[in-house]
């Protein structure tokens, strides 16, 4: 039993063997046979080959370039000729020489003093001053009026009267100059210094008011003056200060400087 067992067992292995030795050799043949070439396909009759190929893409054609727009030309300007100058003739009247020329005797200014004296033949004894300004005239000594301040200088009392009376006219002025300071017509204050004569009568108001020395300036000169007019009436005027006319005459200066408006003494 054993000894079948083994003789089946020892053929079946050989077997084995030799099928293994069969799948070798055939694997080695198709490793040895060289390859096939494919076969070609069979052409049809008529049929043609056909080939591509490829062209460059043409380039697109330049676009034409515009013609400039002409600029059309202005009309002519039509220019108005100057007028023709009358060329004015010379009607000058050519010099004579001097040989022609008449010789002038130098005029003699001749004063006349006396109308009767003129009249009469007889000459003046005294040549007269030739006065050419209203301002030269000189007042009669029984017009002239003396200033209140040198008239006050005459005794202690009238002084000391004076010089309590004088400041408060002066602080009024003063007052009403700076509250209306003058201005010229663009609103700028206006500078200067100017004299004028004042007279007031016993009661205090003004009897004449004038200038004595310009300031330059004919604008400041009668805003100055106005001032002093709007500042009357001044009050009763102390009698010891009062001439023989009952008038008292001040002789001041007014300036104007620094925005401020200064009555000062001549």
């Amino acid at each position: 039993m054993n000894i079948a067992v083994s003789h089946d067992s020892q053929r079946h292995s050989s077997w084995l063997w030799y099928g293994l030795a069969a799948s070798v050799l055939v694997h080695l043949l198709f490793l040895l046979l060289p390859a096939a070439e494919p076969k070609a396909l069979p052409q049809q009759a008529g049929s043609q080959e056909i080939q591509l190929q490829l062209q460059p893409k043409p380039a697109p054609a330049p676009k034409p370039t515009p013609e400039p727009t002409p600029i059309p030309t202005p009309p002519p300007v039509m220019t108005k000729a100057p007028p023709k100058v009358a060329v004015k003739k010379d009607y000058s009247v050519p010099a004579r020489p001097a040989s022609q020329v008449a010789s002038k005797a130098p005029v003699k200014e001749v004063v006349i003093d006396d109308l009767g004296d003129a009249l009469g033949g007889k000459p003046s004894s005294k040549p007269a001053e030739l006065i050419t300004r209203y301002a030269d005239l000189k007042p009669r000594e029984e017009d002239q009026q003396e200033n209140g301040a040198t008239r006050a200088q005459q005794s202690v009392d009238t002084q000391a009267l004076f010089n309590i009376w004088e400041p408060q006219i002066r602080k009024k002025v003063e007052r009403i100059g700076q509250m209306n300071f003058p201005k010229d017509e663009y609103g700028r204050s206006m500078f200067g210094t100017l004299q004028f004569r004042l007279v007031l009568n016993g009661d205090g108001n003004i009897a004449s008011l004038t200038l004595e020395q310009s300031s330059g300036n004919p604008a400041l000169d009668a805003a100055a003056l106005q001032i002093v007019r709007r500042s009357a009436t001044f009050g009763p005027v102390p009698v010891p200060l009062l001439d023989k006319r009952g008038q008292i005459m001040l002789l001041r200066y007014y300036q104007f400087i620094n925005e401020r408006a200064v009555w000062g003494r001549s």
